[in-house]
């Protein structure tokens, strides 16, 4: 397992697996070094090693011209033999999924810190754990105990495993070259040109760009879920309905949630979490959104889409939540309400740009002179409706038990159908995953 994963990711950028391996050896020996060691102050300082290293590495692939641009300290970094070969590979192409096996590394030291987990003694194992290859590119960010344990369990084969990782497999694929693929060409054409287009065209986008991003997303969810269940390794579910969520906060509990539990185990609840106060809570939720901001890619429309959901969270937690009403007409509101102001966020997302971002939103408040309509072709229309129409409305469970419900006909009736759309509608273009980037 461990050389198919080294091998899976070499096809992007062998020389990058250097750099995941110099990551794992690095928190494998802080985290002995940690357990062995009985002075506090010795044991933090393991700790922020590891933690420093992983934001080194970061900072240098990730964030460096963000972050320095051309000062003094910059030129100087440019110029060092150790460290110009980093920045310059680091402009050109992006290590995989850096900000995913980074973050499920720190996660196991942190653990080993505060005494919640046991190290383990066998590099060879825990590099298995940083770069088990489904989940290893865009997640969920895993925890040490959870998939490490399954990891070097013996496994029997089982037909229940093999047959849910195929449903896994096919529904995923689906929503990716189905639905999000096809809806990232018209979500391009319009962003290639969006100063040419009417109000209504950009609302569409906008529109289209929230099940885009969901879509590729949840289906690559689903699609690491189904690659490890293959193996007989249960991956955490990443995504839970978050189009239904009644407020900002309860959306984060459904959406990307491998990376919101992250947060709020090493970074919020460190900072105070809800325990000291409103002023506290509110500090905590928007270093928290910030660090979301930056994580997700190093631009100031990434750092304003983390703000903006800091800004939206407090909103809904200090103010919204005070309006005590129930009934059904109050809950599909609240949920039309932050699917829409999660939707109109997804601009600073989707903008490469802040000038970019703000002529869209000018175009959403009607400040445009653009004449073009945007065009759908009809199959994708359908494609879409049926896939909000399950998400929203129909299927409660994950989808490989939702189908175990249906009679065998009807349930193959439903995979010929996706793999005949994958087939025959599977976009031309080849669309990365969107969160490939991070």
């Amino acid at each position: 397992m461990l050389l198919a994963s080294y091998v899976f990711y070499s096809f992007w950028q062998i020389e990058f697996t250097g750099l995941m391996a110099l990551t794992t050896v690095i928190d494998f020996s802080c985290g002995l070094q940690i357990y062995k060691t009985t002075v506090k102050r010795n044991k933090l300082i393991w700790l922020w090693l590891s933690i420093g290293s992983n934001i080194a590495m970061l900072f240098m692939f990730k964030y460096f011209d963000f972050l320095m641009g051309d000062t003094p300290i910059a030129k100087k970094l440019y110029d060092s033999n150790f460290t110009a070969w980093m920045i310059e590979l680091g402009k050109y192409v992006l290590p995989a999924g850096i900000s995913f096996y980074t973050f499920q590394s720190i996660s196991y030291v942190m653990d080993v810190y505060r005494g919640e987990q046991v190290p383990e003694k066998n590099l060879l194992r825990f590099m298995s754990f940083v770069s088990f290859f489904p989940q290893l590119v865009a997640g969920p960010i895993e925890r040490f105990h959870h998939l490490y344990n399954q990891l070097h369990t013996k496994y029997q084969p089982l037909w229940e495993d093999l047959r849910n990782a195929a449903r896994l497999l096919i529904y995923g694929l689906f929503l990716k070259v189905c639905i999000a693929d096809n809806l990232a060409e018209i979500v391009d054409t319009y962003y290639q040109n969006n100063a040419a287009y009417t109000a209504g065209s950009t609302w569409l986008a906008t529109f289209l760009f929230a099940f885009q991003v969901y879509a590729d997303f949840f289906g690559y969810s689903l699609l690491a879920q189904g690659s490890a269940l293959l193996f007989g390794i249960k991956l955490m579910d990443n995504f839970n309905k978050p189009y239904v969520s009644k407020s900002i906060p309860e959306f984060w509990h459904r959406w990307h949630i491998s990376l919101s539990t992250w947060f709020r185990d090493y970074l919020f609840i460190p900072l105070g979490g809800n325990k000291r106060g409103p002023l506290v809570l509110a500090f905590a939720v928007m270093i928290v959104f910030f660090t979301s901001g930056l994580w997700h890619g190093a631009n100031m429309t990434m750092i304003l889409f983390g703000v903006s959901q800091g800004v939206l969270y407090l909103f809904d937690r200090f103010i919204f939540s005070k309006i005590k009403l129930k009934n059904q007409v109050w809950d599909r509101f609240r949920q039309l309400k932050t699917f829409s102001l999660f939707m109109i966020t997804l601009v600073y997302f989707r903008s490469s740009t802040i000038p970019e971002s703000s002529e869209v939103f000018h175009s959403l408040l009607g400040d445009t002179a653009g004449s073009l309509q945007l065009h759908i072709p009809v199959f994708v229309l359908i494609l879409l409706a049926v896939f909000i129409i399950l998400d929203l409305f129909i299927v409660r469970e994950r989808i490989d038990i939702w189908f175990q419900k249906f009679h065998f006909s009807i349930r193959w009736a439903a995979y010929s159908a996706m793999i005949l759309c994958v087939w025959l509608l599977g976009g031309a273009i080849n669309h990365p995953f969107v969160y490939f980037q991070f």
